[in-house]
C-alpha cells in the first residue's frame, strides 16, 4: 500500500522521483527519493520506523547535509507538518514525501532568498537547551540588577558552578567585592563545586556572540574602548570570567590557557523565572517554626524533606544511626552518603533542598547509651521546638519525647508503619486539647485490642516497619512509607499553620494499606476517637521564698569548698 501510494503520487507530479525500496541494517525499510526544485535537486532517505503505522516515517537528506531550519541538526530528521505530536495512522509515507516538498518551495523561493518557513511548534526550553550542557543561570532580578550598571564600566562578579548529570551550572552570586557588594542575588543556591570571580560589563550591541574566538572577542573589546578590560583576560595565563551584555541578552565566557593561545568557552544563559505561588499563604508561618524529629530514617527522613519543601524554617535532627545501602530502599537519602550518620547527611540533604534553612544535627539515642549531659542538652533542645516528632518506634524514646512534649505543653506527632504493607498510624497530642502522649498511646493500645480482630501477621502490628526486637529489618516498601510519612507531615503541617482550626476532627488514625488485619481493603482508614487524660506542662508545685532559701542553705557547698572557688576566681 505504501508503495503504491508513494507511486501514485510521482505518476501525479512533476518534482518527484522515487528510487529504490530497500531494508536498512535494522531491517527498517527504507526508499529514496529525489525533489526537484526549480535548478536545485535534493536527494533524501525516507526511513519507516518498525512501529510503522503507529508513528511517522522519518526523512533525512541522503548526503547528511542541512537544508532547513526545520530539521534537527545539520544531518538530522526533517521537522515536517505530520510529527509525532498530531500523527495519525491514516497518514502515509506519501503524505510526507509531499510535506517535505512543501517545506522546500515554501523555504526556498524561487528568488533565491531563504526564509523560514511557518512553524507550528509551541517554544520548549527543555528542547531548546537538549544540547547545551554549560548553562549560566540568571534570575529576572540578576537580570534587572546588571542592566542597573553603567555602560562600559566593568565590575567585579562572583559566580558558583555545580554539576547535575551531564551538565554544567553556573550561576551569579553577586556583584562587587565580596566585603561590599551591590547586589546579591536572589537565585539561592547550594553551594557548588567551584567559586569563582571575574569581570561584568554593560556593553551596548553585546550578548549576541555564541561561539566567538578569543581574537574575535578582544577586537570586540578594543572596538568599544574597553582595551584594559582585554588587556587584563587576555594579557595572562589566569583562568577567569567575563559576562557581557546589553538588554534581555547577556552572556558568560570562561577565558582560559596560555597568553598566546587563549580560549574562549560560551556558556549558554537561562532566565529563570520568579517563583509562583504553589503552598496557601497560610503557610507562610512555617518559616519561623521550628521541627525536632527523633529518627532519621525512612519515615523521618521523609518527613524532615516534605516539611522542609513546604516551608519550615528550623529543624533539630536526632539520630546517630549510620546509612548503609539496604537504607537506600525506602529512605529519603541515597548511596552517595553510604557509611555516613543519618542526621548529618539528612541536614544536609534539607540544605541543598532549601539553603537558607536552619538544621541542628545531633548523633545520639534518646535512651541509649549517652553521658547526662549529652541527653539532657538534647531533651532541653527538643523541648524548645515548636513540634516534636517521634519517628524512631522505640518505646525508650517515646517516652522520653513524650515527657518532654508533656512537660514543655508542645505538641507532638508520631507513626507506625506496620511491617507486610499492611498500614499505618499516624497519632498527635494537643496541649490541652488531647490526651497527653503516654496516655494517648495507652487509648490507642486499648482501641486495638477492642475490636477483636486478630492479628494474622507473625509480627506484632504495632511494632514499626523498621527493625525487629532482634536487629532482623521487617518488610515494608517505598510506598508503604511514602504513604505513612506523608500523613505525618499533614498533621504537622495543620498544627503549625492551623492552631486554632485544624481540618481533621480526630488526633489518632489507623490507615490500611491492604485488606488485611482491622481494613476491609486497602485505603481503609479507621480514626481513633482519643478521650484527653492527664495534666500538660510543669507538675512540680512551687516554691515560696521561705521554702527555697531554706533550700539553698541546706545545699551550699561546704566553707573550704567556696574558699577554694574565691581564690581560683
Amino acid at each position: 500500500m505504501e508503495k503504491a501510494a508513494l507511486a501514485e503520487l510521482e505518476g501525479s507530479v512533476d518534482w518527484l522521483s522515487v528510487e529504490k525500496w530497500q531494508a536498512n541494517s535494522e531491517l527498517e525499510m527504507c526508499v529514496a527519493f529525489t525533489i526537484t526544485h526549480g535548478e536545485k535537486r535534493f536527494v533524501f532517505r525516507m526511513r519507516y520506523p518498525s512501529v510503522f503505522p503507529d508513528a511517522p516515517p522519518m526523512i533525512f537528506t541522503e548526503d547528511g547535509s542541512r537544508i532547513s531550519n526545520h530539521q534537527y541538526g545539520a544531518s538530522g530528521e526533517l521537522c515536517l507538518e505530520h510529527r509525532p505530536d498530531n500523527w495519525s495512522p491514516a497518514i502515509t509515507g506519501a503524505d510526507m514525501v509531499a510535506s517535505c516538498q512543501r517545506l522546500i518551495a515554501e523555504e526556498q523561493p524561487e528568488t533565491g532568498e531563504n526564509v523560514h518557513a511557518r512553524s507550528a511548534h509551541t517554544a520548549s526550553l527543555g528542547r531548546d537547551l537538549r544540547s547545551e550542557s554549560y548553562r549560566f543561570l540568571l534570575s529576572e532580578n540578576d537580570l534587572a540588577a546588571v542592566n542597573g550598571l553603567p555602560e562600559l564600566e566593568d565590575r567585579e562578579f562572583a559566580l558558583s558552578e555545580r554539576k547535575a548529570a551531564t551538565t554544567y551550572l553556573a550561576s551569579l552570586t553577586r556583584i562587587g567585592p565580596k566585603d561590599d557588594p551591590s547586589w546579591v542575588s536572589d537565585l539561592v543556591l547550594p553551594d557548588g563545586f567551584g567559586k569563582e570571580t571575574g569581570t561584568v560589563v554593560r556593553v551596548p550591541g553585546a550578548g549576541s556572540f555564541g561561539f566567538v574566538t578569543a581574537e574575535a572577542l578582544g577586537a570586540f573589546l578594543d572596538r568599544v574602548g574597553l582595551r584594559e578590560l582585554r588587556g587584563r583576560v587576555f594579557e595572562t595565563d589566569a583562568f577567569t570570567h567575563l559576562l557581557l551584555g546589553y538588554g534581555e541578552k547577556w552572556e558568560l565566557f570562561s577565558i582560559f590557557g596560555k597568553q598566546d593561545e587563549r580560549k574562549v568557552f560560551p556558556y549558554t544563559t537561562v532566565i529563570v523565572p520568579a517563583g509562583q505561588k504553589r503552598v496557601p499563604d497560610e503557610f507562610k508561618v512555617l518559616a519561623d517554626k521550628a521541627i525536632g524529629i527523633v529518627g532519621c530514617g525512612s519515615v523521618g527522613s521523609k518527613v524532615a524533606a516534605s516539611l522542609c519543601r513546604t516551608g519550615v524554617g528550623k529543624f533539630l535532627l536526632i539520630d546517630d544511626d549510620i546509612f548503609f545501602p539496604g537504607n537506600a530502599v525506602r529512605n529519603e537519602l541515597d548511596l552517595s552518603v553510604t557509611g555516613a550518620h543519618k542526621a548529618f547527611s539528612l541536614r544536609e540533604r534539607l540544605e541543598n533542598l532549601n539553603p537558607g534553612v536552619s538544621v541542628s544535627a545531633l548523633r545520639m539515642t534518646l535512651g541509649g547509651q549517652e553521658s547526662a549531659a549529652s541527653m539532657a542538652g538534647a531533651l532541653e533542645a527538643l523541648g524548645e521546638c515548636d513540634v516534636l516528632i517521634d519517628a524512631t518506634g522505640d518505646p525508650t524514646a517515646f517516652n522520653m519525647i513524650a515527657s518532654m512534649a508533656t512537660r514543655k505543653s508542645k505538641p507532638m506527632v508520631w507513626a507506625q508503619v506496620f511491617a507486610g504493607g499492611i498500614g499505618g498510624l499516624i497519632a498527635r497530642a494537643r496541649p490541652n486539647i488531647d490526651p497527653i502522649p503516654l496516655m494517648a498511646r495507652v487509648q490507642i493500645d486499648t482501641w486495638c485490642e477492642d475490636q477483636g480482630v486478630e492479628w494474622i501477621k507473625p509480627d506484632d502490628p504495632q511494632r514499626y516497619a523498621g527493625q525487629s526486637a532482634d536487629g532482623t529489618p521487617m518488610l515494608a516498601d517505598d510506598a508503604d512509607v511514602g504513604v505513612i510519612a506523608s500523613h505525618v507531615s499533614r498533621f504537622v503541617i495543620d498544627l503549625l499553620a492551623r492552631p486554632d482550626g485544624s481540618i481533621f476532627p480526630f488526633s489518632a488514625y489507623l490507615i490500611g494499606l491492604s485488606s488485611e488485619w482491622l481494613f476491609d481493603q486497602p485505603f481503609d482508614t479507621r480514626p481513633i476517637d482519643l478521650i484527653p487524660a492527664g495534666e500538660w506542662g510543669e507538675t512540680v508545685e512551687p516554691l515560696d521564698a521561705d521554702a527555697l532559701v531554706e533550700i539553698l542553705k541546706a545545699h551550699l557547698p561546704p566553707k573550704e569548698d567556696a574558699d577554694a572557688v574565691a581564690v581560683a576566681d
